[in-house]
């Protein structure tokens, strides 16, 4: 296959890298979004550091990828139309995928130093497979097998309503919806959602990172420990409820930068508590193994995955 340029597009960060075989993405670069004025100035960059003059591309884009126009749902002034952005880079082939649905196609390709279990270890089945992944917003997509291959079903799953349970979630949920009006998944479980989740817990707690907020809750410090443990019981639930949707018997993976940084919390029971705790499905759940994404850039790997597929000649 000739070179092609994959790029993971992110809300706050975009990853770039070459693929020149069936083999992992190379010469990866990861552009702070704040740095460049859009995207067409981050490829530029990217393509001028490393020299290369691919003939395709693949781009994951976190937002919808229907029609010619893209955009990106969280970084609204990047914008691009299709045709345009493949004859200014010289692109023969351009793909454009939903960033999570690239996460989907990668997950067949993650081995086990690139995931870890949360929870108890449990041995995967033949099966669908759901990702999942707070960051700047929520993503969902899904991997499900059919006639001898896999087929990826993106989503906007993170923007479905969301609401409490627990005793102890309804006046935080009150409060969330005096803040945002309707209140969805994405809402709650993505970096914005960790502070929403901080301030409706205690209204004069100076929480205005997700960042921050995680380090506390590791450090110890009470209130960020109490809105990241409810974060990960949520997450959990919202997990559960997915892996439910999809009868997913393949494993659910959660990905992003939010669940990354909250890191050991994900490990203690309430997250698989929450999981599984959706009645009367409680032995189902229990059978299908939870794993965090460990790698920093399954969306280039799945890209990757793409482009091998739709190798073009150089």
């Amino acid at each position: 296959m000739g070179t092609s340029l994959l790029a993971d597009i992110g809300g706050s960060k975009s990853r770039f890298a070459l693929a020149n075989s069936a083999g992992p993405p190379e010469r990866v670069l990861v552009i702070e979004n704040d740095t460049v004025a859009d995207l067409d100035a981050a490829v530029a960059r990217y393509l001028e550091e490393t020299g290369a003059r691919p003939r395709a591309a693949t781009l994951a884009v976190a937002g919808p990828v229907d029609g010619e126009e893209i955009g990106l749902t969280n970084r609204t002034s990047w914008r691009f139309r299709r045709r345009e952005f493949a004859k200014r880079f010289g692109f023969s082939q351009l793909r454009v995928l939903n960033d999570f649905e690239a996460i989907a196609w990668a997950l067949p390709r993650l081995g086990a130093a690139q995931t870890r279990p949360l929870g108890k270890p449990v041995a995967a089945r033949a099966g669908v497979k759901v990702v999942l992944g707070p960051g700047t917003g929520l993503g969902v997509a899904a991997l499900l097998p059919a006639d001898g291959r896999w087929h990826v079903v993106a989503s906007e799953g993170g923007h479905a309503s969301f609401g409490p349970q627990a005793a102890d979630e309804f006046e935080v949920f009150a409060r969330l919806r005096q803040e945002c009006g309707a209140v969805s998944a994405e809402a709650v479980l993505s970096g914005p959602g960790l502070v929403r989740l901080a301030r409706a817990l205690d209204p004069r707690a100076a929480c205005h990172e997700a960042e921050t907020i995680a380090a506390s809750a590791l450090a110890r410090e009470p209130s960020a420990q109490a809105a990241a443990r409810l974060f990960v019981r949520l997450l959990g639930r919202f997990a559960g409820g997915l892996a439910l949707t999809f009868k997913a018997l393949g494993g659910v993976y959660i990905a992003g930068g939010v669940a990354s940084g909250l890191g050991p919390l994900l490990d203690e029971p309430q997250f698989r508590a929450a999981f599984e705790a959706h009645p009367p499905y409680q032995r189902l759940l229990e059978a299908i193994p939870t794993l965090l994404i460990t790698c920093e850039e399954p969306g280039l790997i799945g890209c990757a995955a793409v482009a091998s597929e739709h190798a073009v000649t150089a």
